[in-house]
């Protein structure tokens, strides 16, 4: 056995069960679960189909190849981690284990993430397709694992002693403490570079895995997650952040995205050089962000122009996935008593603003009012382009708080894709018409209910 896998069993290293061992609640809690699990019980829709389904995917076994170093050849690989194969499977036991008050499943889950955190040792650096992919599957690898944490927070796991990538030595202690040295070491260390690199979907996906990560490492202060900068950034040079640091990094890197204040850096088509083939002649040019039109650029660009006004009525699959993200980190952020993503409108008209390109270019820009909009960018593809929404699960999360808050017209046409797909996983959000889904006749809390506040010890000053 070599030095790298060796079980290291170290008196100092066996961690403390934790003393309050109750799920934060990412999507969704285990109270919440219990009033899908009653009205399923009474037949009422869409609780017992969408609770069907999910038990269905949790009786489905789990087994997939783990490589200890994995490189992303396309965006189903590692199957493992993939929203329409393994990680669907895991989360819907993680899920059941409340729905059907089983420890069984959530021995099954637990197995899972312990196969997980020591057979995979790194994920490739240079794999950009592995930013990507560890960006839609990280979040549900967490979420999983918060549900069972009332169950293996007085068990032993085999994982990593330590937080920094590379080092694979593995040690027994427990469960949760040893699956977030694997988060922290893995998963953030490689998506934390698209969060400030791309302004496009995969910088959704990333900042949302980088605030969930982050989030769930809110008991480990102590800890620091490396987060990775592009060459334009201090040189490329890695900075240090506490839970608390990188989950407000991360936070503000997607505000900043969908206000325009961010800027791509990987991209030769980016919307940020405001010139090239990806910027019609019959409109301004437009930077990255969330227009005032809520067209998102840097994705729209994929099939049209980062400049249009309208999406074109053909399927948008890039700036749903994009959308699909940021529900999702907005979703978190609700939860944890902050509405700024859900509600965010950036109202301030910027007509001279300038900021540096990613070749060190100054360049100007009209910033419009009203751009930055999570209701308007859906919005411009329902209502305004009548185009066909496929992200069923975000779409659910984004439908349940803008129920109450709504301020764009045309609400009632998202209802016809809420109701569709019980049990749809996608690269953003899993079961989200089980978990924010509900009957028409039902009206669903205000937004401001089921929120978990940070720990004070964390709490900004």
């Amino acid at each position: 056995m070599s030095n790298r896998l060796s079980l290291l069993i170290i008196g100092s290293l066996l961690l403390p069960a934790l003393a309050h061992a109750a799920p934060r609640g990412y999507l969704t809690t285990p109270e919440e679960l219990a009033v899908i699990r009653e009205k399923a019980e009474r037949g009422i829709e869409p609780y017992q189909s969408n609770v069907a389904a999910v038990l269905d995917l949790a009786s489905q076994k789990w087994s997939y190849d783990l490589r200890a170093n994995v490189s992303c050849s396309n965006a189903d690989d590692p199957a493992w981690n993939d929203n329409g194969g393994g990680t669907r499977i895991l989360m819907a036991k993680a899920i059941a284990y409340h729905l059907m008050d089983s420890e069984v499943y959530a021995a099954q889950a637990k197995d899972i993430l312990e196969r997980i955190m020591t057979g995979v040792w790194s994920i490739s650096l240079d794999s950009g397709q592995c930013r990507l992919n560890f960006g839609w599957g990280t979040p549900e690898l967490v979420a999983a694992a918060d549900l069972i944490e009332d169950y293996w927070a007085d068990l032993t796991c085999t994982g990593p002693t330590s937080t920094v990538y590379g080092d694979n030595w593995v040690t027994q202690g427990p469960c949760k403490k040893l699956f977030q040295n694997w988060l922290v070491k893995n998963p953030y260390y490689v998506v934390s570079y698209a969060g400030r690199h791309s302004m496009s979907n995969w910088g959704a996906a990333a900042t949302n895995t980088m605030a969930r990560v982050a989030d769930y490492l809110h008991d480990r202060p102590e800890v620091r997650l490396v987060h990775r900068n592009p060459r334009q950034v201090d040189g490329g040079r890695d900075v240090a952040l506490s839970p608390l640091e990188a989950y407000d990094a991360a936070n503000q890197l997607a505000l900043d995205r969908m206000n325009g204040y961010g800027v791509e850096l990987g991209s030769n088509n980016t919307c940020d050089r405001l010139s090239g083939d990806q910027q019609h002649p019959s409109w301004p040019p437009v930077k990255s962000q969330i227009t005032e039109r809520g067209i998102i650029s840097e994705d729209a660009r994929r099939s049209q122009f980062c400049n249009v006004p309208s999406y074109n009525g053909h399927y948008q699959n890039y700036p749903q996935i994009h959308l699909g993200n940021n529900i999702e980190q907005c979703e978190l952020m609700r939860r944890r008593g902050d509405m700024r993503c859900f509600d965010n409108v950036e109202t301030s008209n910027l007509t001279n603003y300038t900021y540096v390109d990613p070749d060190g270019v100054q360049r100007e820009t009209h910033l419009r009012p009203g751009r930055g909009s999570i209701e308007r960018a859906i919005w411009a593809v329902i209502v305004n382009s009548d185009t066909e929404w496929r992200k069923t699960s975000a779409l659910a999360v984004a439908y349940r708080y803008y129920f109450h808050k709504r301020r764009m017209p045309g609400f009632e046409q998202w209802e016809q894709y809420v109701r569709k797909r019980p049990g749809d996983c996608s690269q953003d959000v899993c079961f989200g018409t089980l978990t924010h889904g509900f009957a028409p006749d039902e009206t669903p809390p205000h937004p401001e209910e089921n929120q978990v506040p940070m720990p004070p010890h964390l709490m900004a000053p």
